[in-house]
């Protein structure tokens, strides 16, 4: 007959696979059936050893958005859902993508996809469509705005 593990030993297996917040773990333990005097237990076991660091987890995941240009909305949205307080992700937010940074990040994307063709100066269609996407990948539109006007400037 086979042994059913702990919710400890349960969570040391999925914490191999990747990383988890408290709650995100939590919720997969009680998902398994496990009590939650057994989740709880186990729970701050893991945060005494250091094998579950909210703060910690916040701000890898708010490096590996930012290393894929994503906004910060995006990013607030994302840890919100893993379950993460909603005053921790925005200290960490400012503390580690500020809003000139995304500022910046709206001028990588426009020189990404425009500035590669300087001798071809893009149509009204496509800086829309440009800032459309940004928009819906959660973007400021008071951020955008600036560059569905430089044609007109040029």
């Amino acid at each position: 007959m086979k042994r059913l593990s702990s919710a400890l030993e349960y969570s040391l297996t999925l914490l191999q696979r990747r990383d988890y917040c408290s709650q995100e773990l939590g919720l997969r333990l009680e998902k398994r059936g496990y009590k939650n005097e057994e989740i709880a237990e186990a729970l701050s076991r893991l945060e005494q050893w250091g094998y579950l660091d909210d703060k910690a987890y916040l701000l890898r995941k708010v490096d590996k958005y930012l290393e894929a240009g994503k906004s910060r909305a995006y990013i607030r949205q994302r840890l919100l859902l893993s379950g993460i307080k909603p005053e921790m992700i925005e200290d960490g937010l400012e503390q580690l993508y500020p809003l000139e940074k995304e500022k910046e990040t709206i001028k990588f994307w426009w020189e990404k996809i425009f500035g590669q063709s300087e001798q071809t100066v893009p149509g009204k269609k496509e800086i829309i469509k440009w800032a459309r996407r940004l928009y819906a990948a959660g973007f400021p539109s008071e951020e955008i705005k600036p560059y569905l006007n430089q044609d007109e400037e040029s």
